[in-house]
């Protein structure tokens, strides 16, 4: 991947927070993916004020200024985060095979996308691979000679 070629897809899984969604889709703006999904529990019924500050994390993500396909699932009841994550992770890999996940409140450093994207493209087919993760959790100890290493354990965040 060259150092100006944009990600292919980004999934964002948002909420309710406008503020820390605006600083997490500043960084995929500017990786300016090819195509983003954006996944949205609805408001919980019982939270006063929580349809408008959903609605304007959702506005957050309207601001696309590059050429980009965006497809979106904006829930008007809440599921849970269980259930809102799990389901709309299921929508995006029902149309696309490999995706660069993102929550609200998770910002990236942008080397994320070139990391992810070209491990994306090494390992594509390769069964032992499951996910891959910008985290690492080794607290200074084990450190690979490369820039990643394999582990059984899912690492997020």
């Amino acid at each position: 991947m060259s150092h100006h070629e944009a990600p292919g897809t980004v999934a964002l899984i948002l909420f309710n927070r406008p503020d820390t969604t605006t600083r997490v889709f500043e960084t995929i703006r500017r990786a300016a993916p090819k195509r983003l999904f954006v996944i949205a529990d609805g408001p919980r019924a019982e939270h006063v004020g929580e349809s408008e500050s959903c609605t304007a994390a959702r506005n957050v993500t309207e601001a696309i200024d590059w050429k980009c396909d965006v497809q979106r699932r904006y829930l008007s009841e809440n599921l849970g985060c269980r259930r809102s994550v799990t389901e709309g992770l299921d929508w995006v890999f029902s149309h696309v095979e490999d995706a660069i996940v993102l929550e609200d409140d998770c910002l990236p450093d942008p080397s994320f996308f070139r990391f992810s994207t070209e491990l994306l493209e090494r390992y594509r087919g390769d069964n032992r691979i499951g996910m891959i993760s910008g985290g690492n959790f080794q607290f200074g100890q084990n450190q690979p000679a490369d820039s990643y290493y394999f582990s059984r354990h899912c690492h997020i965040w």
